[in-house]
């Protein structure tokens, strides 16, 4: 009796223990499975099109065509040769066929007519519409035309302006018009569908539709948050709206990219309504300004630092609001008011929304510690212009590295010598300066990549300030084969940066 009942628990505890390996087995299979399921989505709605009919019907009333007239006066006399005539240019190139002469003796007007889009935004006649569209280039003032889509012709004023965002909001005398909602941009998702309307090339209320290119894209002009999008966007098109299919205003159009075939962009409409209120009251637009060089926080900065998110601040600018809050050049700027910051456009996009006075709570990174650092922001049209100076461009100095034996060469790719006079004038090195100049830099190495140029002087390294070869040299071998942080100045000018220099 005893026997079977050992049986009975052998066999019992031999199951178990299948079982378990089994049970194992299975959700180990269940695990990868999970793990290499791929993506998919779970579509809602396909068993309809999007209603850009419905769209393209509601808001064309909305959407009118501007005509500016400018009057400029002719150039006293133009080369045959030198090119600037945009009528013979478009045809035949610059400099082909002659050129017509006109006398010196005070050229006559010429009548100028360009033109564009607009969107009424109240049923009083307020209409957004590009800078660009209404501008003024010429040595009278301008006038412009405003055609509604019933047929009407109004002339137009202008109530504010930014050039900057490209933005200008114009006035008829007008009741009871059919405008539109604008909507909120923050929200789109890339991806989404838009529908632009406008008059490309002269044809009215033509509509295009797409989606959601992009988000935050930079055009060089200061302000990073451009909506990219597919619908076909053409010259005649600026200042149209670009819709959501709620026929929201979400973007007003305004570029487009000649390289590539249906590359638009518009400004987010959420950046309009911050300035809107500078417009209707025609003031001049109030945008903050940091004063900081900001710069991509890539994997040799990450290293360096010891932080993975955030924008590196590569130089305050003395006197602005940065310097005045004690923002440190070095500093990583992870936050804004709360919201991560993860690229320079994102950076220079939180500012510029917000106006010159305003306080805003920056997140720090500092040597190892988290800080928040409030900053009250000066005026962008602060900003100096002009800035001069440049990398030195002389052959590579005799000094040499003065070093004790450590390659700095074969270790960055790249040497470093003295200020000393004959440097000063071979590199055209400001009087003011203190540190050492970069006399040659390995175009196969991390240093040439990192635009690390002959000429530039060494102030710091790794937050170290450095007056002589040998203080050089002991920072970059205190740094122990870690990538250096370089603090550098144009010999001439202002232009100050941080670059990261990793080991070879």
């Amino acid at each position: 009796m005893k026997r079977h009942i050992r049986q009975i628990l052998g066999l019992s505890g031999f199951a178990a223990v299948c079982m378990a390996a089994g049970m194992g087995l299975s959700y180990g299979w269940q695990v990868r499975a999970q793990e290499e399921k791929p993506v998919t989505v779970d579509p809602k709605g396909l068993d309809r099109m999007p209603p850009i009919a419905e769209v393209a019907e509601a808001l064309n009333p909305t959407v009118v065509s501007i005509t500016n007239t400018s009057y400029v006066r002719q150039r006293p006399f133009m080369d045959p040769f030198s090119g600037g005539n945009g009528f013979f240019d478009f045809f035949f190139g610059p400099g082909g066929p002659t050129h017509p002469r006109i006398p010196e003796s005070g050229g006559a007007e010429e009548r100028e007519i360009s033109g564009g889009s607009g969107v009424i935004i109240s049923p009083d006649g307020e209409i957004l519409t590009n800078y660009h569209v209404v501008a003024n280039d010429g040595n009278t003032a301008n006038t412009l035309q405003v055609k509604t889509s019933d047929g009407r012709t109004f002339t137009g004023k202008v109530l504010g302006k930014d050039k900057e965002l490209d933005i200008a909001l114009v006035k008829i005398n007008a009741d009871h018009l059919p405008f539109a909602k604008l909507g909120n941009s923050d929200k789109l998702k890339v991806g989404e569908w838009v529908v632009a309307i406008g008059n490309p090339l002269g044809l009215e209320h033509t509509v295009t539709q797409g989606i959601i290119s992009a988000k935050g894209r930079h055009l060089d002009t200061g302000i990073s948050s451009f909506l990219q999008t597919d619908a076909a966007i053409n010259r005649g098109n600026s200042g149209g709206p670009l819709l959501n299919l709620r026929g929201e205003v979400i973007g007003i159009n305004t570029a487009i990219n000649p390289a590539g075939q249906n590359i638009g962009f518009a400004v987010p409409i959420s950046a309009v309504n911050r300035i809107l209120g500078d417009l209707r009251a025609g003031k001049p637009v109030s945008r903050g300004y940091l004063g900081v060089v900001p710069q991509e926080l890539d994997s040799v900065f990450q290293q360096a630092l010891g932080v993975k998110q955030g924008v590196v601040v590569g130089a305050v600018e003395p006197g602005q609001a940065a310097a005045k809050a004690g923002i440190h050049h070095q500093d990583v700027i992870t936050s804004v008011d709360g919201k991560a910051v993860n690229s320079p456009e994102d950076l220079v996009s939180a500012i510029s929304t917000r106006r010159a006075g305003d306080t805003v709570k920056l997140g720090i990174f500092r040597n190892g510690k988290s800080l928040t650092i409030p900053v009250v922001l000066g005026d962008r049209k602060a900003i100096e212009e002009g800035q001069n100076g440049g990398p030195g461009s002389g052959r590579d100095s005799q000094s040499g590295h003065e070093g004790s034996g450590f390659d700095l060469n074969r270790a960055y790719g790249f040497t470093v010598g003295s200020l000393d006079p004959a440097n000063r004038h071979q590199y055209g090195i400001a009087s003011d300066r203190r540190g050492v100049v970069v006399v040659s830099v390995d175009p196969r190495s991390p240093a040439a990549n990192r635009n690390l140029q002959v000429g530039l002087v060494i102030t710091e390294v790794n937050g170290q300030e450095v007056r002589s070869v040998a203080e050089f040299d002991a920072a970059v071998q205190k740094a122990g084969g870690k990538p250096l942080l370089l603090y550098v100045q144009a010999p001439q000018g202002t232009l100050r940066l941080t670059l990261a220099i990793p080991k070879r």
